[in-house]
């Protein structure tokens, strides 16, 4: 071990800098770089969707909506439920999904981070169709099924 420090100031902007001639400052000269790079990297991938990411949401989003009845409308957008159903999964960064389409086509799922976009279309039955109550105020047993590709334009 040389009893050069392991930081020095620099001769001309007098900041601490590594010191090469140290081994320690050596190593740090070359960790440094990778490790900034490594969490760079990881928050890139932590904020934007992969392909694989948003074909699992999707997915087990349909799967959510599909599990239990849930109070919902034929003649109201139900972009808010897909969208509430993809962030339960806690896949994808939770951020940039882009749902678009209407009830009689399906609604279009996709991402800017993304070149696929998935249709989800949804079939809505309500869960006691006899009752007195409007169909608004009563549950539905959701159906989603999940296409690759967007859906067709109205």
């Amino acid at each position: 071990m040389s009893n050069e420090p392991v930081f020095v100031r620099h001769p001309r902007t007098r900041q601490y800098v590594y010191n090469p001639h140290n081994q320690v400052g050596r190593a740090l000269i070359v960790i440094a770089p990778i490790v900034a790079i490594g969490v760079l990297y990881s928050l890139y991938t932590s904020w934007h969707w992969s392909e694989g990411e948003l074909r699992t949401a999707v997915h087990q989003a349909a799967d959510t909506l599909n599990a239990r009845p849930r109070y919902a409308n034929d003649a109201t957008p139900q972009e808010g439920m897909i969208r509430d159903a993809v962030k339960e999964t806690g896949a994808g960064p939770g951020h940039g999904l882009k749902i678009r389409g209407d009830g009689t086509v399906g609604y279009t799922i996709a991402t800017e981070d993304t070149a696929t976009a998935f249709c989800m279309r949804l079939t809505l039955i309500p869960v006691n169709p006899t009752s007195a109550y409007p169909a608004a105020l009563e549950r539905h047993h959701v159906t989603a099924t999940v296409v690759e590709g967007a859906c067709p334009q109205a």
